[in-house]
Protein backbone atom coordinates (compact mmCIF):
# COMPACT_ATOMS: atom_id res chain seq x y z
CA UNK A 1 0.00 0.00 0.00
CA UNK A 2 2.60 2.05 0.78
CA UNK A 3 3.98 2.65 -2.69
CA UNK A 4 0.80 3.30 -4.17
CA UNK A 5 0.11 5.74 -1.97
CA UNK A 6 3.41 7.72 -3.03
CA UNK A 7 2.62 7.21 -6.60
CA UNK A 8 -0.86 8.97 -5.91
CA UNK A 9 0.80 11.57 -4.21
CA UNK A 10 3.42 12.66 -6.88
CA UNK A 11 0.53 11.89 -9.52
CA UNK A 12 -1.26 14.64 -7.21
CA UNK A 13 1.34 16.81 -7.02
CA UNK A 14 2.40 16.67 -10.28
CA UNK A 15 -1.25 17.59 -11.40
CA UNK A 16 -1.22 21.02 -9.18
CA UNK A 17 2.15 22.19 -11.41
CA UNK A 18 1.18 24.83 -13.78
CA UNK A 19 2.01 23.82 -17.00
CA UNK A 20 4.65 25.04 -19.12
CA UNK A 21 4.38 27.19 -21.54
CA UNK A 22 5.52 26.47 -25.27
CA UNK A 23 8.40 28.06 -26.91
CA UNK A 24 5.96 29.67 -29.30
CA UNK A 25 4.10 31.05 -26.34
CA UNK A 26 6.63 32.69 -24.53
CA UNK A 27 8.31 34.04 -27.49
CA UNK A 28 4.53 35.82 -27.89
CA UNK A 29 4.85 37.11 -24.25
CA UNK A 30 8.91 38.19 -24.83
CA UNK A 31 7.30 40.17 -28.27
CA UNK A 32 4.85 41.81 -26.04
CA UNK A 33 7.07 42.85 -22.90
CA UNK A 34 9.44 43.89 -25.73
CA UNK A 35 7.09 46.37 -26.99
CA UNK A 36 5.69 47.69 -23.96
CA UNK A 37 9.65 48.47 -22.79
CA UNK A 38 10.02 50.65 -25.56
CA UNK A 39 7.51 53.12 -24.58
CA UNK A 40 9.49 53.24 -21.47
CA UNK A 41 12.83 54.58 -22.68
CA UNK A 42 11.41 58.22 -22.88
CA UNK A 43 11.94 57.75 -18.76
CA UNK A 44 15.83 57.39 -19.66
CA UNK A 45 18.85 58.46 -21.02
CA UNK A 46 22.44 57.30 -21.98
CA UNK A 47 25.88 57.51 -23.44
CA UNK A 48 27.82 54.41 -25.19
CA UNK A 49 31.76 54.64 -26.32
CA UNK A 50 32.03 51.60 -28.61
CA UNK A 51 35.33 50.58 -30.00
CA UNK A 52 36.69 48.78 -33.23
CA UNK A 53 39.18 46.64 -33.86
CA UNK A 54 40.81 44.70 -36.79
CA UNK A 55 41.82 40.94 -35.55
CA UNK A 56 44.06 38.10 -37.27
CA UNK A 57 43.36 34.52 -37.37
CA UNK A 58 45.30 33.88 -33.81
CA UNK A 59 43.38 36.46 -32.20
CA UNK A 60 45.86 39.50 -32.35
CA UNK A 61 45.43 42.58 -32.73
CA UNK A 62 46.50 44.23 -36.22
CA UNK A 63 44.43 47.69 -36.11
CA UNK A 64 42.45 49.66 -33.55
CA UNK A 65 40.17 52.37 -34.86
CA UNK A 66 38.76 55.48 -33.58
CA UNK A 67 36.64 54.99 -30.35
CA UNK A 68 33.76 56.95 -30.60
CA UNK A 69 31.37 58.27 -28.12
CA UNK A 70 27.45 58.73 -28.48
CA UNK A 71 24.28 59.94 -26.85
CA UNK A 72 20.53 59.40 -27.12
CA UNK A 73 18.97 62.36 -28.27
CA UNK A 74 14.94 62.86 -28.57
CA UNK A 75 13.19 63.82 -31.27
CA UNK A 76 9.97 66.02 -31.61
CA UNK A 77 8.14 62.86 -32.25
CA UNK A 78 9.00 61.74 -28.98
CA UNK A 79 11.42 58.61 -30.33
CA UNK A 80 15.01 58.20 -29.99
CA UNK A 81 18.11 57.95 -31.77
CA UNK A 82 21.55 57.93 -30.98
CA UNK A 83 24.27 60.90 -32.19
CA UNK A 84 27.94 60.85 -32.30
CA UNK A 85 29.40 63.18 -29.25
CA UNK A 86 32.83 62.81 -29.72
CA UNK A 87 35.61 60.73 -31.30
CA UNK A 88 38.16 59.19 -30.25
CA UNK A 89 40.76 60.79 -32.56
CA UNK A 90 39.82 64.07 -31.63
CA UNK A 91 37.76 64.70 -34.82
CA UNK A 92 34.90 67.05 -34.21
CA UNK A 93 31.32 65.57 -34.62
CA UNK A 94 29.19 65.65 -37.43
CA UNK A 95 26.13 68.77 -36.21
CA UNK A 96 27.03 68.55 -32.50
CA UNK A 97 25.36 71.70 -31.92
CA UNK A 98 22.58 70.80 -34.55
CA UNK A 99 18.56 70.55 -33.34
CA UNK A 100 17.62 66.52 -32.71
CA UNK A 101 15.75 66.17 -35.26
CA UNK A 102 18.62 66.98 -37.89
CA UNK A 103 21.00 65.23 -35.58
CA UNK A 104 18.62 62.08 -35.93
CA UNK A 105 17.96 62.27 -39.21
CA UNK A 106 22.11 62.79 -39.73
CA UNK A 107 22.15 59.47 -37.94
CA UNK A 108 18.67 57.57 -39.01
CA UNK A 109 20.71 54.59 -40.64
CA UNK A 110 22.53 53.86 -37.33
CA UNK A 111 20.80 50.73 -35.54
CA UNK A 112 20.70 47.68 -34.57
CA UNK A 113 21.76 45.15 -37.32
CA UNK A 114 18.93 42.84 -37.23
CA UNK A 115 15.13 43.40 -36.21
CA UNK A 116 15.14 42.11 -32.96
CA UNK A 117 11.05 41.77 -32.55
CA UNK A 118 11.15 39.97 -35.78
CA UNK A 119 13.46 37.47 -34.36
CA UNK A 120 11.40 36.76 -31.30
CA UNK A 121 8.61 36.20 -33.56
CA UNK A 122 9.72 33.26 -35.19
CA UNK A 123 7.62 30.17 -35.89
CA UNK A 124 11.22 27.66 -35.32
CA UNK A 125 11.88 27.75 -31.53
CA UNK A 126 12.08 25.50 -29.11
CA UNK A 127 12.86 25.05 -25.06
CA UNK A 128 16.44 24.97 -24.13
CA UNK A 129 18.19 24.16 -21.33
CA UNK A 130 18.64 27.01 -18.89
CA UNK A 131 20.64 28.55 -16.04
CA UNK A 132 20.98 31.58 -14.24
CA UNK A 133 16.84 31.72 -13.28
CA UNK A 134 16.43 32.22 -16.82
CA UNK A 135 14.21 30.71 -19.35
CA UNK A 136 15.82 30.31 -22.58
CA UNK A 137 14.46 29.08 -25.92
CA UNK A 138 16.50 28.18 -29.16
CA UNK A 139 15.27 30.05 -32.54
CA UNK A 140 16.55 28.27 -35.66
CA UNK A 141 17.34 29.87 -38.86
CA UNK A 142 15.27 29.21 -41.99
CA UNK A 143 14.62 30.34 -45.17
CA UNK A 144 12.22 33.75 -45.69
CA UNK A 145 9.49 33.56 -48.10
CA UNK A 146 10.80 34.90 -51.65
CA UNK A 147 10.20 37.81 -52.39
CA UNK A 148 10.63 39.01 -48.50
CA UNK A 149 12.17 42.35 -46.83
CA UNK A 150 15.81 42.29 -46.03
CA UNK A 151 14.24 43.01 -42.01
CA UNK A 152 12.82 39.61 -42.86
CA UNK A 153 14.88 37.66 -44.74
CA UNK A 154 17.78 38.89 -42.47
CA UNK A 155 16.25 37.99 -38.77
CA UNK A 156 15.08 34.79 -40.82
CA UNK A 157 18.92 33.34 -40.63
CA UNK A 158 19.63 33.93 -37.44
CA UNK A 159 20.35 30.91 -35.33
CA UNK A 160 19.83 32.15 -31.55
CA UNK A 161 19.42 31.43 -28.44
CA UNK A 162 16.81 33.92 -26.29
CA UNK A 163 17.07 34.11 -22.41
CA UNK A 164 14.23 35.97 -21.01
CA UNK A 165 13.38 37.32 -17.19
CA UNK A 166 10.60 34.98 -15.71
CA UNK A 167 8.83 37.36 -14.07
CA UNK A 168 8.62 39.99 -17.12
CA UNK A 169 9.19 37.67 -20.09
CA UNK A 170 11.77 40.44 -21.15
CA UNK A 171 14.48 39.20 -22.89
CA UNK A 172 17.80 39.67 -20.66
CA UNK A 173 20.09 37.60 -23.16
CA UNK A 174 20.14 37.44 -26.82
CA UNK A 175 23.63 35.53 -28.44
CA UNK A 176 23.82 34.18 -31.56
CA UNK A 177 25.30 33.84 -35.35
CA UNK A 178 23.89 34.68 -38.78
CA UNK A 179 23.68 30.94 -40.50
CA UNK A 180 21.97 32.32 -43.66
CA UNK A 181 22.89 34.39 -46.76
CA UNK A 182 19.53 36.97 -45.86
CA UNK A 183 21.62 39.19 -43.79
CA UNK A 184 23.98 39.36 -46.90
CA UNK A 185 23.60 42.52 -48.93
CA UNK A 186 25.00 46.25 -50.08
CA UNK A 187 24.24 49.56 -48.57
CA UNK A 188 24.99 53.25 -50.12
CA UNK A 189 27.08 54.83 -47.53
CA UNK A 190 26.54 58.74 -46.34
CA UNK A 191 29.58 60.35 -45.58
CA UNK A 192 29.47 63.35 -43.06
CA UNK A 193 32.90 64.48 -43.93
CA UNK A 194 33.83 63.76 -47.39
CA UNK A 195 31.87 65.18 -50.55
CA UNK A 196 32.63 61.77 -52.91
CA UNK A 197 30.03 59.35 -53.68
CA UNK A 198 31.06 56.27 -52.94
CA UNK A 199 30.18 52.76 -54.38
CA UNK A 200 27.94 50.73 -52.22
CA UNK A 201 29.74 49.01 -49.44
CA UNK A 202 28.96 45.22 -48.30
CA UNK A 203 27.24 45.09 -44.42
CA UNK A 204 29.58 43.73 -41.91
CA UNK A 205 26.36 41.59 -40.22
CA UNK A 206 26.17 39.13 -42.69
CA UNK A 207 27.03 35.41 -42.92
CA UNK A 208 29.40 34.24 -40.47
CA UNK A 209 28.54 36.99 -37.99
CA UNK A 210 27.83 36.45 -34.60
CA UNK A 211 26.75 38.81 -31.71
CA UNK A 212 26.03 39.02 -28.28
CA UNK A 213 23.23 41.25 -26.83
CA UNK A 214 22.74 41.70 -23.51
CA UNK A 215 19.72 43.60 -21.38
CA UNK A 216 19.59 44.79 -17.64
CA UNK A 217 16.61 46.10 -15.77
CA UNK A 218 17.06 49.68 -14.79
CA UNK A 219 14.49 50.12 -11.94
CA UNK A 220 12.75 53.15 -11.20
CA UNK A 221 14.60 55.35 -8.04
CA UNK A 222 11.22 56.13 -6.76
CA UNK A 223 10.41 52.37 -6.79
CA UNK A 224 7.76 53.14 -10.14
CA UNK A 225 7.66 49.77 -12.16
CA UNK A 226 5.98 52.31 -14.89
CA UNK A 227 9.20 53.53 -15.26
CA UNK A 228 12.06 51.20 -15.17
CA UNK A 229 13.30 50.60 -18.17
CA UNK A 230 15.29 47.30 -19.66
CA UNK A 231 18.50 48.74 -21.35
CA UNK A 232 20.68 46.89 -23.48
CA UNK A 233 23.25 47.09 -21.71
CA UNK A 234 26.62 45.21 -23.52
CA UNK A 235 26.52 44.46 -27.48
CA UNK A 236 29.35 42.39 -28.71
CA UNK A 237 29.71 41.96 -32.55
CA UNK A 238 32.49 39.75 -34.20
CA UNK A 239 32.30 39.92 -37.61
CA UNK A 240 34.12 38.46 -40.93
CA UNK A 241 36.51 40.58 -42.63
CA UNK A 242 37.19 40.66 -46.37
CA UNK A 243 41.03 41.17 -46.82
CA UNK A 244 39.96 42.85 -50.65
CA UNK A 245 38.19 46.13 -48.23
CA UNK A 246 40.29 48.91 -47.79
CA UNK A 247 38.11 51.07 -45.75
CA UNK A 248 36.05 50.60 -42.49
CA UNK A 249 32.49 52.90 -42.37
CA UNK A 250 30.54 53.40 -39.02
CA UNK A 251 29.18 56.87 -38.17
CA UNK A 252 29.63 58.74 -41.09
CA UNK A 253 32.90 58.11 -41.43
CA UNK A 254 35.23 56.05 -43.36
CA UNK A 255 38.40 54.98 -41.91
CA UNK A 256 41.63 53.37 -44.07
CA UNK A 257 42.75 49.75 -43.48
CA UNK A 258 46.06 49.46 -43.15
CA UNK A 259 46.05 46.22 -42.82
CA UNK A 260 46.66 42.95 -45.14
CA UNK A 261 45.38 39.62 -43.54
CA UNK A 262 42.84 39.99 -41.10
CA UNK A 263 40.63 38.08 -40.26
CA UNK A 264 37.83 39.36 -37.64
CA UNK A 265 36.10 43.04 -37.03
CA UNK A 266 35.10 43.30 -33.34
CA UNK A 267 33.14 46.01 -31.52
CA UNK A 268 32.59 46.54 -28.05
CA UNK A 269 31.27 49.26 -26.22
CA UNK A 270 30.06 50.50 -22.75
CA UNK A 271 26.79 52.27 -21.71
CA UNK A 272 26.19 54.78 -19.05
CA UNK A 273 22.69 54.92 -18.06
CA UNK A 274 20.59 57.71 -16.02
CA UNK A 275 17.37 58.27 -15.08
CA UNK A 276 15.47 61.55 -16.17
CA UNK A 277 15.24 63.34 -12.64
CA UNK A 278 16.40 60.84 -10.60
CA UNK A 279 20.40 62.37 -10.59
CA UNK A 280 21.49 58.72 -9.76
CA UNK A 281 24.72 57.45 -12.42
CA UNK A 282 24.43 53.52 -13.43
CA UNK A 283 27.43 52.25 -15.42
CA UNK A 284 27.81 48.89 -17.65
CA UNK A 285 29.96 47.14 -19.73
CA UNK A 286 30.19 47.69 -23.77
CA UNK A 287 28.97 48.06 -27.11
CA UNK A 288 25.95 48.77 -29.78
CA UNK A 289 25.45 48.35 -33.61
CA UNK A 290 26.67 49.40 -36.88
Amino acid sequence: MYPRRLAILALAFACALPAQDSAAALLAKATAAYRRNLDNEKHWNWDIVETRRLLGRSGDVLQTFPSVTSESVIATNGRRCNAVTAWGDGRQPFLKDASPDARCQAYSAIAMPFDISLLLASTHATLAPSSGGTVAITIAPVSAPHPAPYAVRCAASIQATVHLDPATFHPTLIEGRVAGSGCNATFQPSLHFESLTREPLITQFRAGATFRIVYGLQKDKFDNPANSFWLITEQHYDYPWRNSSAVLYYWGRELPVNVARASRLVRNARITAREFGAGSLIRFDRDPPQ
